[in-house]
């Protein structure tokens, strides 16, 4: 994959943030409101699950559907923590967040990022750590725990890494279980650019290739699918034998068989324009298409994909139909349907419209941006 992410969990967390959010505990690894409910924020559709002055992202279905994972930034805490946060499958509050990992307390900022919980209970994510106020990781690995608690984690891979023959890889994306003792992920670089003094500090994401990481042999090291380069997404796919991927500037989706290698396209969004984020679940897929992406070659990146968000997709894949969402003035990002195909998460980006003027004409005119800061948004599917 590569992205231009519009707010990046990672890099906020490390740079640093701005004031009030819900905090959690740093004693308890579990923080768990005494009074619950599963309604959510706003039922309105698409139903709005999270209002966080902080980023949340990068959302997963536990495998039974009975809980949403992700990743919740704290900007109340001192520490700036990105924790992990499970919300009802309905929406409503928090049933568990987790913050703080091992031994490392309020003086390290952490990030758990892409948590996904295998079947049979186990937990992969991404951690990184970092001295608060660093505009970049000190620590960062591929991690997995016994259950949903990530402070009992260990590392599976450490960040960054390099295998023969293939570039570097400083950034794990798109992380799946593909069978019990395997995950699937995008593996790719991540580079901090400012575009002026005081600009905000952007992360740049590009997808390098699609890995498989076999994790009954230790210390196996992840092993890189010929023909993924620049992937765009990755998802396991109706077997343990396929995974669908989409690839930088691509409308179609394509499927591969682990056993074989054989690829094939199972959709083609055509004039509806670039698709990317892909995720397979119930018979169906879902996959982000269109709106504000572009893939050119960049001076210093090479190969990127440009992307603030486009429009969530549903397509049946025993008959092909095609049906986009209705989401309202946003555009989305990183969508994960439900075990059982009805319902879809995502990534939502509000659309903001200003009064500017133009240093051309010197005339006002409007100018629509993409909002930096993500919340979760529940569709149901057709």
């Amino acid at each position: 994959m590569v992205t231009g992410s519009p707010k990046d969990l990672r890099r906020l967390a490390l740079a640093g943030g701005a004031l009030l959010a819900l905090a959690c505990s740093h004693t308890d690894p579990f923080s768990t409101p005494p009074y619950g409910t599963t309604q959510p924020f706003d039922p309105t559709p698409p139903v709005r699950l999270t209002l966080n002055p902080g980023a949340d992202q990068g959302a997963s279905w536990l495998p039974d559907g009975s809980g949403i994972l992700y990743s919740a930034q704290q900007l109340g805490r001192p520490d700036l923590d990105v924790c992990l946060a499970e919300l009802p499958p309905t929406g409503g509050t928090q049933e568990r967040l987790v913050c703080d990992l091992g031994r490392q307390g309020s003086d390290t900022t952490n990030a758990i990022e892409w948590p996904v919980a295998g079947v049979d209970g186990r937990l992969a994510f991404v951690k990184a750590s970092s001295s608060i106020g660093a505009t970049n990781p000190s620590r960062e690995a591929l991690s997995v725990a016994p259950g949903l608690d990530p402070s009992k984690a260990s590392d599976v891979q450490r960040i960054p890494y390099t295998l023969p023959g293939e570039a570097e890889t400083s950034a794990v994306l798109h992380l799946h279980w593909q069978r019990e003792n395997q995950l699937v992920f995008v593996g790719g670089a991540a580079t901090y650019r400012q575009a002026c003094a005081l600009c905000v500090v952007d992360t740049i994401t590009t997808g390098r290739k699609i890995l498989l990481l076999d994790l009954s042999p230790p210390g196996a090291a992840p092993v890189p699918l010929p023909g993924t380069d620049f992937a765009s997404g990755v998802t396991p796919g109706i077997s343990s034998d396929l995974i669908y991927f989409t690839l930088g500037g691509d409308r179609r989706v394509y499927s591969r068989s682990l056993t074989s290698g054989s690829t094939s396209v199972v959709h083609d969004f055509g004039s509806a324009g670039v698709v990317r984020d892909v995720h397979v679940g119930g018979g169906r897929l879902v996959a982000v298409v269109g709106g504000r992406v572009a893939f050119s070659a960049d001076p210093g990146l090479g190969p990127t994909q440009w992307d603030s968000g486009g429009i969530v997709h549903v397509v049946d894949l025993a008959s092909d139909a095609d049906i986009a969402l209705d989401g309202g003035p946003r555009l989305f990002r990183r969508p994960a349907i439900a075990p059982g195909g009805d319902r879809v998460v995502a990534e939502g980006y509000p659309l903001v419209i200003r009064d500017v003027i133009d240093p051309a004409t010197q005339l006002h005119r409007l100018d629509t941006t993409v909002a930096r800061a993500s919340d979760l948004f529940l569709f149901a599917t057709p």
